[in-house]
């Protein structure tokens, strides 16, 4: 059969084409370094391939998230060390004046030295990390805690919320990184223990002699107490006392939220009454250094209400916190009371400990968040992997299936050569 030369020319011409274009095919893959360039590459490989770039994506914000909350804790760790250090030079410098024999120069040394604490506990209370307030709950951008008297603190406001700032940390979990410095500073809760749970008291039995007191020390339960619970923790702690070998009475220990005071009194329910006084002995008792007066505002003087139902009243504005109780170290060197110090010394103890949960927790919180960190950054080695092996070129593979094709297209133009090479002077051989 008698083939054209046409044909034989646009067949040749179309295999060439193909040829050049599977070799141009290939040679972009290499390229590019992409086996998926557009949808209809492979569109299965591909939908699974943004799939997972949206979820890389996601992962990175996570991973962003989880650098920021540890740096907050870390920045948190560090300031709550130094506050620690600061409040146990209070305890030593309370110590030191309440147990040796301090001349007035001493105290009012030690009373500078104790404002100078209060000023570097302030500072530290206003930690900024990348321009956030770490203590300021999710008021970030405000200074946490504000002196009347920079040069001389004698209140400290909390200007943050009681919300702590959080991170997302996963799709459905997030953590707290940041502190509501009010629970730290000014704490809304006192930690009794044997160095600060006892309360000596004196009872007068109605109608008895004068001077025929019964002296008793109520142990309040170890825990930890909001003012309201402190107040009914003491109220127990005195009637077990009373049963336990006084009269048996009944007391009534309350909080005043709008006064910010702590009342004692024998309970107004039993008609006649059964005491004739109460004294509460905040100088004078076997058990005064671990007195939990320290915490209820009350003078460090021996304290009687006669007739017995007449309230013991605490000084009003009963604060706690860290603040506070170097504001009361302070003014008990400036007057030189001895026992102020020694309840400035309970008191610290307290912020001590409280101190020390805060930086455990921050410590606590950062193992998780290295956790974390470690999590994501092998789910992301993992999708990219993944997605690597769907959407990017395999090299070597590709280099060689490109010589071949490359191979193909000069035997089909060598062919065609030879195949089309038609001349006048074949014919004249």
């Amino acid at each position: 059969m008698r083939v054209a030369t046409s044909t034989l020319y646009n067949q040749s011409k179309e295999n060439i084409s193909r040829k050049n274009r599977e070799v141009l095919d290939k040679n972009s893959l290499i390229s590019s370094g992409k086996r998926i360039r557009k949808l209809s590459d492979a569109p299965v490989d591909a939908s699974r391939v943004a799939a997972l770039k949206t979820s890389m994506s996601d992962l990175t914000q996570l991973q962003r998230n989880v650098d920021t909350g540890t740096l907050w804790l870390e920045g948190s760790e560090e300031s709550l060390v130094r506050v620690k250090e600061k409040i146990d030079r209070a305890k030593e410098i309370a110590i030191a004046m309440a147990n040796g024999i301090a001349n007035p120069d001493d105290l009012q040394t030690s009373a500078l030295e104790v404002e100078g604490l209060i000023k570097g506990v302030l500072d530290q209370s206003n930690t900024r990390i990348d321009g956030q307030y770490i203590f300021s709950g999710t008021r970030s951008d405000i200074r946490p805690f504000r002196a009347d008297d920079v040069n001389s603190p004698n209140t400290i406001a909390y200007r943050g919320n009681a919300t702590p700032f959080r991170v997302k940390i996963g799709t459905q979990s997030d953590m707290v990184v940041g502190f509501a410095g009010e629970e730290i500073f000014s704490s809304d809760t006192a930690a009794i223990d044997e160095t600060n749970n006892c309360l000596d008291f004196t009872e007068k039995r109605a109608g008895a002699p004068a001077g025929e007191e019964t002296v008793l020390t109520a142990l309040v339960d170890p825990g930890t107490y909001s003012r309201q619970g402190l107040a009914h923790a003491v109220e127990m702690a005195m009637e077990r006392a009373s049963a336990d070998k006084g009269a048996a009475a009944d007391y009534r220990v309350s909080w005043n939220e709008s006064e910010q005071t702590f009342t004692i009194a024998e309970e107004d329910g039993l008609d006649p009454a059964r005491l004739d006084r109460v004294s509460v002995l905040f100088r004078s008792g076997e058990n005064r250094h671990q007195s939990v007066g320290a915490f209820m505002g009350f003078s460090t003087d021996d304290i009687a209400t006669e007739p017995s139902r007449q309230p013991l009243v605490s000084r009003r504005g009963v604060q706690w916190g860290v603040f506070n109780s170097l504001f009361e170290l302070r003014s008990a060197l400036e007057g030189n009371d001895k026992e102020g110090l020694h309840q400035s010394i309970s008191r610290l103890a307290a912020d001590h400990n409280n101190i020390l949960s805060s930086i455990s927790e921050a410590g606590v919180r950062a193992g998780r968040l290295d956790t974390r960190h470690d999590l994501i950054k092998d789910l992301n080695i993992s999708q990219d992997a993944t997605r690597s092996k769907l959407e990017d070129t395999d090299v070597v593979r590709a280099i060689s299936d490109l010589k071949l094709k490359q191979f193909g297209y000069e035997s089909a133009l060598a062919s065609t050569s030879r195949l089309l090479n038609t001349s006048l002077l074949n014919y004249l051989k």
